[in-house]
């Protein structure tokens, strides 16, 4: 192959990829729109995250102090009684431990404050992306299989679905909860209905997923279990799950 197709099928290949992105967004709908804003409503502005993670500081540096100071009380304590060396707040080791006190309980609060604001992602500005952008990602997926797991105490679904991708081939479980199930006085109606086609609508910038959305023919075959796991140990709602399909009822149905 010379250098000229080379870079003719790389750009055609970049072209097909575009167009495949192009087709899985649309336009967002009135309901996926109120949806979000929903969603925006429940989460806090930076300003207010910021002003949050202020005050935690602030409030974490005082107990860190505290705590530092116990901790010098009782090591003062003990070396008094066994070493006879006196290191409390009338010596004058005291000009010194307690401006290092205050210095490391800083520290130690500003320390946890940013791991906090790097770990507890409001998403605001995300969602906030989405609403201005007003499109929604849709992927389709062949369903080919369908777990079902029951959850004792409410009678919650929990559903596990072997997904295959329409143009990849690839195979992958995605994990759906059915939160009307746990209503004793739900219009069945509403429960979900497992069929051979779902399309997974998704807000890309936040990647919150808006529907889902089964159609095709009904899938005759599922498997019912009852769910055993501890709810520590049950999957995020729509997300994908890292396992073999036949290692589920070992791992939620012991």
């Amino acid at each position: 192959m010379n250098e000229t197709n080379k870079k003719n099928n790389k750009k055609n290949n970049k072209q097909n990829n575009n167009d495949i992105s192009t087709d899985l967004l649309r336009d967002m709908t009135e309901i996926e729109h109120l949806f979000l804003a929903h969603v925006l409503g429940t989460l806090p502005a930076p300003k207010k995250r910021y002003l949050k993670a202020a005050l935690n500081t602030a409030v974490f540096w005082v107990f860190s102090l505290f705590g530092f100071c116990i901790l010098w009380f009782l090591s003062s304590l003990i070396l008094t009684t066994f070493a006879s060396i006196d290191i409390g707040v009338s010596s004058d080791y005291s000009t010194v431990i307690f401006p290092i006190a205050i210095i490391v309980a800083g520290l130690f609060a500003i320390n946890s404050t940013r791991k906090w604001l790097s770990t507890s992602e409001s998403g605001y500005t995300y969602v906030k992306a989405d609403l201005a952008a007003q499109k929604i990602q849709a992927e389709r997926y062949k369903v080919k299989s369908v777990k079902c797991f029951k959850e004792p105490k409410h009678g919650g679904l929990l559903y596990f679905l072997l997904l295959k991708h329409p143009v990849s081939k690839q195979k992958n479980i995605r994990v759906i909860y059915d939160y009307e199930s746990q209503n004793d006085k739900v219009d069945p109606k509403l429960l979900l209905k497992m069929k051979t086609d779902l399309t997974i609508c998704t807000a890309p910038n936040s990647k919150i997923v808006v529907d889902n959305v089964f159609e095709g023919d009904p899938v005759t075959k599922v498997e019912y279990l009852d769910l055993t796991a501890s709810p520590e140990q049950w999957p995020n709602p729509d997300s994908w799950e890292d396992i073999e399909w036949s290692s589920l009822q070992q791992v939620y149905s012991k």
